[in-house]
């Protein structure tokens, strides 16, 4: 199973006042790369909240998906378009022999991602599931 959770704020920039008219062409952008997609399993959400927006993206896959329908590819394109941004996926792949026991915590730092051990909910078994019994 391929399992992911996770959520972007969009940002311009760093900073804390956007350029609003930057940013509405950057959020004008990304909803074209995610027309693109037609994501067809599980969630993918763009829309403002409280004046901000944010990207929600969710799912369970029986396998890896291609890299066009890859979560983390999908928050790699937004950092691309929208180098301010922030956030976190959560995956778990159970068909990766070197992490299938566990989740991995992709984050989302001005626009640059970086993959990190999870310390919440690894190892899956047994911290989720119980081990399997033969």
């Amino acid at each position: 199973m391929f399992e992911y959770h996770g959520w972007v704020t969009i940002r311009e920039s760093s900073s804390f006042e956007d350029d609003d008219e930057k940013l509405s062409l950057i959020i004008e952008d990304i909803q074209n790369f995610l027309n693109e997609l037609d994501w067809s399993s599980g969630v993918l959400d763009l829309r403002a909240v409280n004046g901000d927006y944010q990207l929600w993206i969710a799912g369970l896959n029986n396998h890896k998906p291609t890299a066009k329908h890859n979560p983390i590819e999908v928050l790699k394109k937004v950092g691309e378009l929208a180098p301010g941004s922030y956030g976190v996926l959560y995956v778990r792949d159970s068909d990766d022999i070197k992490v299938f026991n566990e989740f991995r915590v992709h984050a989302l730092i001005r626009g640059g991602l970086t993959e990190h051990t999870d310390p919440f909910l690894s190892p899956f078994i047994p911290k989720v599931e119980d081990d399997y019994e033969d």
